[in-house]
């Protein structure tokens, strides 16, 4: 099969939906999509930003363990078959067993045939979420685009495990350089865990990005190789510590560009501190805080904000402060202190979810002079459009497509506050 062919599961799996449309017609399609979507605040073309990376782009996959569904019903009693994979389109309760994933790591079929033939002897059954019974839960798997370092997680229900074998199978047929077990006890299908214990290599894998606010718009082939060249020349390259559930950007590759648009964006209006909201580990905050005197990045989950630390203390960086903290408690508390002080620019990189109402309408009451809002889910962020246009322009859209051959697309928009806005 060649590299540009869809892979073994296109039409069934979930996970894509182009994977037969060429690479610029995807652009072009995504490109009339966010034009159609945004036509009430917005009558000029999106540019979208290409991917630099088509294939194995993303670096995290989590497929699950779940009981096998067949067209007709087993008889009563019957076993089934304990499936690893991702869903089926237009079917999510039904699973689609794996035997690759272009979009993911690569390697990982290899991963997922080890993984089948050590626990099938074993007649450990998946998680069924209907009965809430099962022990396998979910793989992790990781992978970090610049470094070439990789990380296996098993996540399984509470219960005794011998984790030898588990651990030889991975490494016989996958490279990794931290495994580990959790044990997660909740209801839901997601791979998360409780605990977390590692049974060999690294407790963290490093990523390296090389930040540009004039990224090349050819594909690198070779990323880890490509690392040391991007380094030699201009860019701001930073060091990631990723640790099993922390949050980073899915495409790294595309993170790079990413970031390089909004370094270019506080670059030109200038502030003097910056606000991160949703900061996650620092991505944006470090990809910018040579061009501010203060940085504050505010994210809700600690392990996020301790993996921040880490990685200040790593990259040298020591005027980015991070607050552990919801966004919408944390405006609330800057409007109880008076508000915003100097010359400030806010980004904002919420889930896929969107602001919560509260948080709009804090930070519209507190009216920063610039804002630039990242979306992973433009039909969300359109959504919100007029209640920031009360006391913002909309002053630029552009796009970056870190999501090849699905609908999924990456937004910018850029605000500015109106002077002829009333204030509250």
């Amino acid at each position: 099969m060649s590299q540009n062919d869809p892979c073994t599961h296109f039409g069934r799996c979930g996970g894509c939906a182009a994977q037969d449309v060429p690479y610029e017609q995807q652009l072009a399609n995504k490109a009339e999509a966010l034009g159609t979507l945004f036509a009430p605040f917005w009558d000029r073309p999106i540019d979208v930003m290409p991917s630099p990376a088509l294939w194995h782009y993303r670096n995290k996959i989590d497929p699950v363990f779940t009981p096998k569904r067949y067209e007709a019903p087993p008889p009563p009693g019957f076993v089934r078959e304990t499936v690893l994979g991702f869903k089926e389109r237009g079917r999510w309760s039904w699973p689609l067993e794996l035997e690759e994933c272009r979009i993911g790591p690569e390697g990982v079929e290899r991963l997922f045939a080890a993984v089948n033939d050590w626990h099938r002897p074993l007649g450990l059954s998946g998680f069924d979420t209907r009965r809430q019974e099962g022990f396998l839960r979910a793989l992790l798997v990781r992978d970090a685009k610049r470094t070439g370092q990789r990380m296996v997680v098993l996540i399984t229900s509470p219960g005794p495990l011998d984790t030898a074998p588990f651990v030889a199978a991975v490494r016989e047929h996958f490279r990794a350089d931290s495994i580990y077990r959790g044990i997660f006890s909740g209801g839901a299908e997601v791979a998360t865990a409780d605990e977390l214990e590692l049974l060999y290599g690294a407790p963290a894998i490093e990523e390296s990005l090389v930040i540009r606010e004039d990224p090349p718009r050819d594909t690198w082939e070779n990323p880890v190789a490509a690392l040391s060249a991007l380094q030699a020349g201009e860019g701001r390259s930073l060091s990631f510590r990723i640790s099993p559930l922390s949050f980073f950007q899915t495409n790294p590759l595309g993170a790079e560009r990413l970031y390089g648009l909004i370094r270019a964006w506080v670059r030109r209006v200038a502030p003097d501190t910056l606000y991160d909201l949703f900061g996650g580990m620092g991505g944006i905050a470090f990809s910018c805080a040579d061009l501010v005197r203060q940085v504050w990045s505010v994210e809700n989950v600690a392990a996020a904000s301790e993996d921040g630390h880490h990685n200040a203390a790593v990259n040298g960086i020591g005027n980015v402060e991070f607050v552990t903290n919801e966004v919408k408690n944390y405006l609330k508390d800057c409007l109880t202190a008076g508000g915003f002080q100097g010359k400030v620019a806010v980004v904002l990189d919420p889930p896929r979810s969107g602001m919560h109402p509260k948080a709009i309408r804090r930070l519209v009451e507190l009216r920063p002079p610039h804002v630039l809002y990242v979306s992973c889910n433009p039909k969300v962020l359109v959504g919100e459009l007029p209640s920031y246009l009360e006391a913002y322009r909309l002053e630029g859209v552009r796009a970056v497509d870190m999501f090849p051959h699905t609908p999924h697309v990456e937004v910018l928009a850029e605000f500015a506050a109106r002077d002829d806005a009333p204030i509250e």
